[in-house]
């Protein structure tokens, strides 16, 4: 079993998304009970991780919140200081759909942090492989709006911060969450330096991005890698997606850090998504790009909690990535059963349509 480092604040609690309303005839409301992005999920995960035993098993971290200068790194002083005043004021929106309360600022400093600490790590010798456990999200924050659930661009701090602090040339991005990573695509769109790569249900949210011809611009161009999958696509679909593209794309490019924006909501359980992957297709997504980033980058490798927002099954589907990170299967039984769905015909049709757009940058695809 390989030892890891778990990047964890008691704090990342105290960001309050606060409750869905639903306003119904015009003047009458409806509470549903928690927003989607709530503490439970940080809560659940870390207590599965310890009652399975896995948690025991690596070294824990306890990162620092990011300064204005890392956040400059990829936001606007203007985001910022929206941020902040946002909070001031106690105001719960921060953006389109992104909800906080008087700390979540503070917070989502702390969020980044927790993937610059997760640099750190795998900057060093000793572990080079760490799991963070941290929220608010960030792939949906572009450099200048907060937008998803999202304040901050976490993945994207962390790769700017590797590139600049340790003075690295190439470092990849794969963003296995179910939604498309716009703000991710945003900030690096004209930067050969970060390769980007998206798995994502097609046409979803956001909306309006995350096409196949979104391929980058200028010194960006063909570093922008976009792979919508038709909804239902499920483990062996996603298995053949990296198959056939995420994995020769990573190879070809040979990043010198691997960073995971580790979005379990294509899961088969979660209500923002219609994927259908189970714990054995998280296991292998994470299995593979460890044993990619052994090969090719010194097992440098951050896996950054995104979304996911099942509360009964995001803690089993993170228990799957652990278990691909650590190269071992926990003493659990998963108490679900879900039908394992093959490569459809629209599944393989869209990835020869990415292959079709890609191989003109990645001639081993």
């Amino acid at each position: 079993m390989k030892s890891i480092g778990f990047v964890f604040h008691e704090d990342y609690v105290k960001h309050d998304t606060g409750e869905q309303v639903y306003v119904v005839g015009g003047n009458e409301t409806l509470n549903v009970g928690l927003e989607f992005e709530n503490h439970f999920r940080v809560r659940y995960i870390k207590e599965m991780l310890e009652k399975s035993g896995l948690l025991a098993k690596m070294k824990t971290f306890v990162p620092e919140p990011a300064t204005d200068r890392d956040l400059l790194r990829v936001h606007t002083q203007r985001h910022i200081d929206n941020m902040k005043e946002t909070a001031r004021k106690g105001l719960r929106v921060f953006g389109p759909e992104a909800y906080g309360c008087p700390v979540s600022e503070e917070i989502a400093r702390l969020s980044a942090g927790g993937a610059m600490k997760a640099v750190d790590i795998a900057m060093d010798n000793e572990v080079k492989q760490a799991y963070a456990l941290i929220r608010p999200p960030g792939h949906h924050a572009t450099s200048d709006q907060a937008m998803g659930f999202c304040l901050y661009n976490n993945v994207a701090i962390a790769a700017r911060y590797a590139l600049d602090v340790y003075g690295l040339e190439r470092v990849a991005i794969v963003d296995w969450d179910v939604h498309h990573g716009n703000g991710t695509q945003d900030i690096f769109y004209h930067d050969k330096n970060v390769l980007f790569i998206s798995v994502h249900e097609d046409s979803y949210f956001p909306a309006n991005t995350g096409k196949i011809e979104e391929v980058g611009e200028g010194e960006g161009e063909g570093y922008n890698v976009n792979i919508p999958l038709p909804s239902g696509t499920g483990n062996a679909g996603y298995q053949y997606a990296f198959e056939q593209l995420v994995l020769p794309i990573l190879e070809k490019y040979e990043p010198q850090l691997l960073l995971i924006s580790a979005g379990q909501d294509p899961n088969c359980m979660d209500p923002l998504s219609r994927m259908v992957v189970t714990r054995e297709g998280f296991r292998y997504m994470a299995k593979v790009v460890r044993e990619l980033a052994e090969r090719i980058c010194d097992g440098r490798l951050v896996i950054l909690q995104e979304g996911g927002y099942s509360l009964p099954y995001l803690p089993i589907a993170t228990l799957g990535v652990i278990e691909g990170l650590m190269d071992c299967e926990a003493d659990f039984r998963d108490p679900h059963s879900v039908p394992e769905r093959p490569v459809t015909q629209e599944l393989w049709e869209a990835i020869f349509a990415c292959k079709k757009i890609f191989s003109q940058y990645w001639n081993n695809i």
